[in-house]
């Protein structure tokens, strides 16, 4: 009986401890407020392909670390339509992440999104440099960078987008949620596809 009783404790102390560190576990909330619908586009077709060129694929950064022990390297993604309007949480890797997010953004513009390259339709190549969340002090840091690669009609045209934004952390980790999820949105957003398609440079 006696031999039981010590091996439930120790089931039970196993059982608490895997509890204990599962609910403890950091996460990155990603927010991503939608571009509005627009027929702009209406009737063009596209195939677009994203590449992650990261060099570091960790998300996290040095200063961030002490927060985010355990982190899983998973984004906690919302689509957000208006301030009631938003998807379920889904659970992605930062491919599916910016995969999903730009074929939503250019679905948005009234694209029609091929799954292979074909003759004669434009093609869209998303190359991302990096996907990031530092701590400065009390000042969390959010960074994307990308490069947008058009190719129409044997001409190509190139596009690099940066985006940093930062918030003061107050507690915990909402403010680096909310980094996040601006700077995402921000840099997605500015993809002008339009103008691509117009083959206008500034």
């Amino acid at each position: 009986m006696r031999r039981f009783f010590s091996y439930l404790k120790f089931i039970l102390s196993l059982f608490l401890v895997f509890f204990y560190a599962c609910a403890t576990l950091p996460t990155l909330n990603v927010t991503y407020r939608t571009t509005l619908k627009s027929n702009i586009l209406e009737g063009k077709e596209i195939y677009f392909a994203f590449f992650d060129k990261r060099l570091d694929k960790d998300i996290i950064g040095k200063g961030a670390m002490e927060l985010y022990k355990n982190f899983s390297g998973n984004i906690n993604f919302t689509i957000s339509k208006g301030e009631k309007d938003k998807s379920p949480v889904k659970i992605y890797d930062v491919e599916s992440l910016f995969k999903d997010t730009f074929t939503i953004y250019l679905e948005n513009m009234g694209l029609k999104l091929l799954p292979e390259p074909k003759a004669g339709v434009p093609e869209l190549v998303i190359k991302l440099y990096d996907f990031a969340l530092d701590l400065s002090g009390r000042r969390w840091i959010g960074r994307i960078n990308y490069e947008a690669e058009f190719v129409q009609d044997g001409k190509v045209l190139v596009r690099k987008f940066k985006g940093e934004g930062e918030k003061y952390r107050v507690s915990g980790l909402t403010q680096a949620h909310q980094v996040m999820s601006e700077t995402f949105t921000d840099t997605v957003n500015q993809l002008d596809i339009k103008r691509m398609f117009n083959n206008k440079r500034e």
